[in-house]
């Protein structure tokens, strides 16, 4: 098996370079972590079997690479604080998966009505999205509105679930500045060159 390793932000701006086909930020840190984490198991199964090649994209990212490792010197608040400011220069840090509610001009005049005192986040699309789907689940199967407690639980549902998933995605960044600074994951990334590689490949079919 032949693993090719590359930092987490060069997995980040190339999630982020694929314009039809972004995947949310905290899926692409948790994939990262989580594959990078089972060399020492794969090894193990392959029975010494692999090799590691890192990749840094001849040099492409070295700004970035070496901002994101200064940045986790400060633990997971220097990494989040340097992510902010890399989204807001490149524009990025959201889904192209994402799909925005449709409604009838009809459907959008009966949800502003029935909103009513409802607080939400407008400017937040998933918040957003969230509220307009709770009431189009019922206007559309009953031709009027679920409530506004029902509204108001709906809103409350996804920022209890928004909550999950930040703590989530802050402890998997938590997880990979130690990994960065971990001198026996270090130790696993041993780079073999693709000579290396294929005289290993040669000797396994042999």
């Amino acid at each position: 098996m032949v693993m090719v390793y590359t930092h987490p932000m060069i997995s980040y701006i190339s999630n982020f370079s694929r314009i039809e086909r972004m995947v949310p930020a905290d899926a692409v840190f948790s994939t990262w972590r989580n594959v990078y984490q089972k060399i020492a198991e794969y090894d193990k199964i392959l029975g010494g079997n692999l090799s590691i090649h890192v990749s840094d994209r001849g040099g492409k990212f070295k700004k970035e690479v070496e901002g994101f490792d200064t940045a986790a010197k400060n633990g997971l608040s220097g990494v989040k604080d340097y992510l902010e400011k890399y989204n807001e220069k490149h524009g990025v840090g959201g889904s192209s998966f994402f799909k925005p509610v449709e409604m009838s001009t009809e459907e959008e005049q009966e949800f502003k009505k029935h909103a009513g005192s409802v607080d939400w986040n407008r400017d937040n699309r998933s918040e957003d999205k969230a509220i307009k789907n709770a009431f189009l689940k019922a206007y559309r199967k009953n031709g009027v509105g679920p409530g506004q407690d029902k509204l108001k639980d709906a809103v409350k549902k996804y920022r209890d679930s928004k909550e999950k998933r930040d703590q989530k995605a802050d402890e998997v960044l938590d997880n990979i500045v130690d990994m960065i600074y971990s001198p026996k994951f270090q130790e696993k990334l041993e780079h073999s060159t693709p000579r290396e590689i294929d005289s290993k490949v040669q000797a396994f079919l042999a």
